[in-house]
């Protein structure tokens, strides 16, 4: 299987430099990162969102959660999680838990999170199971140029050192 050709599309489109990246078969952002032996602070997970308004994929490392108070308050919005079944008709050529962390490349409004900054090596989904998209942030940061970016997410183990304080 190829990567989402919508995805490759856009990254055609826009000069991007990428490689493909094969792994074992895995589920879940943060279990892909362990699959492809990557660190899990450089791979990128989508979540969708949406409210009267539309779509919005917010975009953050895959051991963070999203802060989506924060992300309301930060957009002025009243965003919620899109339900799993609408996300096929948003992605139709992407297996369903496979969504690439690129919602332009799909028109798809899209806040990335600050901590992808502070890493060399981004990878996101290629759209299915199998396959990663890997990428140096510097083109990532190109092709989320004029998209709204912030401190949309927290570290899922610093949150929870801070709970049992």
């Amino acid at each position: 299987m190829s990567i989402s050709p919508q995805l490759e599309t856009f990254l055609a489109e826009n000069c991007t430099n990428y490689e493909v990246v094969s792994h074992p078969y895995s589920e879940r952002a943060a279990n892909t990162a362990r699959s492809a032996c990557i660190p899990d602070r450089t791979m990128a997970k989508a979540v969708v969102l949406k409210d009267g308004t539309g779509y919005v994929m917010a975009v953050m490392p895959s051991r963070n959660r999203l802060m989506l108070a924060w992300l309301n308050m930060r957009l002025d919005r009243n965003l919620k999680l899109v339900q799993e079944t609408t996300l096929q008709d948003l992605f139709p050529d992407c297996q369903p838990g496979a969504i690439p962390a690129m919602g332009i490349a799909y028109g798809m409004k899209t806040v990335w999170d600050d901590a992808l900054n502070t890493v060399a090596d981004i990878y996101i989904e290629g759209g299915n199971h199998r396959e990663l998209i890997h990428m140096h942030r510097n083109e990532f940061q190109k092709l989320m140029f004029g998209q709204p970016h912030a401190a949309i997410s927290c570290d899922i183990e610093e949150e929870e050192a801070y709970r049992s304080c």
